[in-house]
């Protein structure tokens, strides 16, 4: 171990130089205070064996400037002195000395007080060491962290990116929607979009659990419900020797994306879905619900009816029935398709909104905009949580005929 040692009897120091090399240490020797306080503060020690009375800087001020220097790593000081009243003891303690032998000093005693310096020294070191470790850990762990935050923000624009932008342009129909996830990632997905010129898809589906998981599987299944002929779809059939094509009956398009997602190991993840074709002609809707609340359907004059809803949801039988609906919609009605992470929004008495709370609320803002009646829904809901945190994602999405 490397020992400063400052004494200025010059037998003092030969004699402690003699003993300390002769134990293996490696000894620098310091005539005063001064001397020691320069080599300190350019030298790296970890133990410091000062005498207390020196011309010039004592050991007590020696102590106070080694306790008060910033450096990594510990020095355990001892104090050589003469006195040995209590008071000078609290002194040279409050200082920041570790240890005193009294002069002349015995060498057995000198190597008792260095082991047991040593000891505290080796702990200090290992517990430094240690340190190091934890933070290097904890900065591998932050940049994870970080690269993590950036990976969701950049998972979480490009699943807005499957939301709907551009809402179709139809002659006598209005379509809206809003969302509020829970999280950065949702497990709600929806969207409306032309088939062809006669016909309109709406589609709202919530997968189980939250995050990641559930946000790849939203994705994957937005893009499974997309409309095209360039490849097989699930919601249009080209005609086998014929350049036409057959929409999908909602039903139908339930029962293949079951086929497909009971055959697959997906970590006991299923999902919700209502899908329903609306014909621009006749104003007709037909849909299907698997395991997702039933429409909402308002009339002109403010009346409500919740259409037929319910299980089973996609991904847990394998061979479920899948019931198809259908109704006309007249001029002034109003469609409306939620997840159910509207209807269980709780307040802080545990009570949930609720299929009445929703009625209730559209039909207050029947006179308002098709979006304006979201807006007043969300608020209606955020009141009703109040301070309470959004436990699941809210998707809307409404479909007006006018008048």
């Amino acid at each position: 171990m490397r020992i400063l040692v400052a004494e200025d009897n010059p037998s003092t120091l030969q004699a402690l130089r003699h003993h300390l090399e002769a134990w293996g240490h490696e000894v620098v020797l310091a005539q005063d205070g001064a001397a020691a306080w320069q080599l300190f503060q350019t030298e790296e020690f970890f133990m410091v064996i000062s005498d207390w009375v020196m011309p010039g800087m004592d050991g007590l001020e020696l102590v106070r400037r080694i306790r008060a220097y910033p450096r990594p790593g510990y020095a355990f000081v001892i104090l050589l002195t003469v006195k040995s009243e209590t008071a000078d003891l609290v002194q040279g303690i409050e200082a920041g000395a570790d240890d005193f032998i009294t002069k002349p000093f015995n060498p057995n005693e000198l190597r008792a007080r260095l082991l047991a310096g040593e000891r505290i020294i080796r702990l200090q070191q290992a517990l430094l060491q240690r340190n190091r470790e934890l933070e290097a850990a904890n900065a591998r762990i932050s940049s994870a962290n970080q690269r993590l935050m950036e990976d969701r923000q950049i998972a979480a624009n490009s699943q807005k990116a499957f939301l709907p932008t551009d809402l179709p342009k139809v002659p006598g129909f209005q379509f809206a929607w809003v969302f509020q996830p829970c999280e950065e990632l949702a497990g709600d997905m929806f969207n409306v979009f032309r088939l062809d010129e006669s016909h309109v898809a709406l589609y709202l589906l919530d997968v189980s659990g939250h995050g990641v998981s559930a946000a790849l599987l939203a994705v994957t299944l937005s893009r499974l419900l997309s409309p095209t002929l360039a490849k097989p779809s699930l919601l249009k059939e080209r005609i086998q020797d014929s350049p036409g094509y057959r929409l999908v009956p909602p039903a139908e398009v339930a029962r293949h994306l079951n086929q497909q997602f009971t055959s697959q190991t997906l970590n006991s993840q299923f999902f919700t879905l209502l899908y329903g074709i609306l014909d621009l002609r006749t104003r007709d809707f037909r849909y299907v619900s698997a395991g997702h609340p039933g429409p909402l359907l308002l009339a002109r004059d403010g009346t409500s009816n919740l259409l037929a809803g319910g299980p089973p949801a996609i991904g847990i039988f394998e061979a479920p029935v899948y019931r198809e609906h259908a109704f006309s919609l007249q001029p002034g009605d109003r469609l409306y398709l939620y997840s159910d992470g509207l209807l269980e929004t709780v307040n802080a008495n545990g009570q949930i909104f609720g299929e009445a709370l929703v009625r209730q609320t559209l039909g207050q803002s029947r006179s308002r905009s098709l979006q304006e009646s979201l807006s007043s829904l969300m608020k209606a809901a955020q009141d009703w949580r109040g301070r309470i945190e959004l436990t699941d994602d809210i998707s809307v999405l409404a479909a007006e005929v006018e008048t």
